[in-house]
């Protein structure tokens, strides 16, 4: 799967983050703006979550309280 988006899309991981331990989120981006979510589980399966276009990579910084 990654292999694919990758050749097809040009997208590499760009986050990954912990659902359990037992499944990674993954996130993919290409520099074309498109995007992919997989779960990946510790087994080697992955499944699409979803996938579009536009990713915007700014990140949004909300002040804290206090700060």
């Amino acid at each position: 799967m990654i292999k694919a988006l990758g050749e097809k899309f040009h997208e590499s991981e760009a986050a990954r983050g912990l659902v359990n331990p037992s499944v990674i989120l993954e996130v993919f981006v290409s520099d074309q703006g498109t995007w992919t979510i997989l779960a990946s589980d510790t087994q080697g399966q992955s499944c699409v979550i979803t996938a579009g276009e536009g990713w915007d990579g700014a990140l949004v910084t909300a002040a804290l309280p206090g700060t």
